[in-house]
């Protein structure tokens, strides 16, 4: 099975730099092994995250993006403590074979699509 799956920031507060962007993948590479879950492809803006993927039937979506969203939250946050809060909830939205290549597609564009969305270096950092 595919999904598109979505979530936002807290009150979509643009909170996502480019070293929490850098956790936000990491924390959803390390939830898909732990869930069964298989990436297709991710794009994370200062303010939400779309991701791609493949499950088998018997997988818990919310297992998963529990685990991913709790796990870049607390990654982020060792370095700017609260400076990542999720939203409570996801978007998760089947997504059929023959799709996979328009979705595919829309997710990557993320950034050209929200130019002023594309995380920043941190205005601290050196």
């Amino acid at each position: 099975m595919y999904a598109h799956i979505t979530w936002h920031t807290w009150r979509r507060v643009g909170c996502i730099d480019r070293e929490a962007e850098s956790n936000v993948r990491a924390a959803i590479s390390e939830a898909a092994e732990r869930c069964g879950i298989r990436v297709l492809t991710v794009g994370v803006l200062a303010d939400h995250v779309h991701l791609l993927v493949s499950f088998r039937p018997s997988t818990r979506l919310s297992e998963f993006v529990g685990y991913a969203k709790g796990l870049s939250a607390y990654r982020a946050n060792r370095h700017v403590v609260g400076g990542v809060r999720w939203s409570r909830g996801y978007y998760a939205g089947s997504v059929s074979k023959g799709d996979l290549d328009l979705v595919r597609s829309y997710v990557m564009r993320q950034h050209q699509r929200h130019p002023d969305l594309v995380p920043r270096r941190r205005a601290n950092a050196t």
